[in-house]
């Protein structure tokens, strides 16, 4: 979901804490995570694990953890002798990123549709409202809301854990290139087109929500060719 509030008030928008359910380490990762997409830790940054020790108050064992599973998303780059840096933002290769995402997203959007049991589909209708609301409002933080609700209900529709931990780990990338560009995008747009893939899937309608999941990527996509035109 891409929205048009400004830079300091998007970075303060976090998403909501993990569960207390989580281990330790599933905390740790989703924190720094979330450092990391919101651009408060910078790409470029070397880090130091006893400083996010010190950052988080906890131990190294699940910084480590939280740092290795960054690097098998592409957050972090893992240099010899020289520390664990925090990978650049480059629109060429956010698009090969939308490439992988966007065939991952259609049958993802297909399944959801066919698999999403009763209650999830009325959930997904009411998530539509909000992206529509939140639009005519003009309203950046329910946006982002609506946003982070959609993705967290979109990935448990789909009833294949293997599709949503691939999107999860996309999506993280995806959300950090939004953070960096989100001042050219058009947040009335983006809601709309969340909005139909939510409505498609609360229907059952299978080709409705792969359709309605191409017109999002094609938005994703002029919308990075155009940061590279900036």
């Amino acid at each position: 979901m891409r929205s048009s509030t400004s830079t300091s008030a998007t970075a303060s928008m976090q998403a909501s804490p993990p569960a207390a359910h989580q281990s330790l380490s599933e905390r740790v990762y989703h924190q720094l995570e979330e450092l990391i997409v919101t651009l408060q830790i910078q790409p470029g940054h070397v880090l130091s694990e006893s400083e996010l020790c010190a950052r988080l108050n906890v131990s190294r064992t699940p910084v480590g953890d939280a740092l290795q599973r960054l690097a098998r998303e592409g957050l972090v780059h893992v240099m010899p002798r020289r520390g664990i840096v925090v990978t650049e933002v480059n629109a060429v290769d956010h698009l090969k990123l939308l490439e992988v995402r966007r065939e991952i997203a259609r049958y993802s959007a297909r399944s959801a549709a066919r698999r999403a049991k009763p209650e999830q589909r009325q959930a997904m209708e009411a998530v539509a409202r909000r992206f529509t609301d939140a639009a005519a409002a003009n309203d950046g933080q329910a946006l982002l809301q609506a946003d982070k609700e959609f993705h967290d209900l979109f990935s448990r529709c789909i009833h294949n854990e293997y599709a949503a931990r691939s999107l999860d780990a996309l999506d993280a990338l995806s959300r950090r290139f939004y953070f960096l560009h989100h001042a050219i995008d058009d947040a009335e747009a983006s809601a709309s087109l969340h909005a139909a893939i939510a409505l498609a899937i609360a229907k059952a309608d299978p080709r409705a929500a792969e359709a309605a999941s191409d017109a999002l990527f094609d938005h994703l996509e002029a919308f990075t060719r155009a940061t590279i035109e900036l």
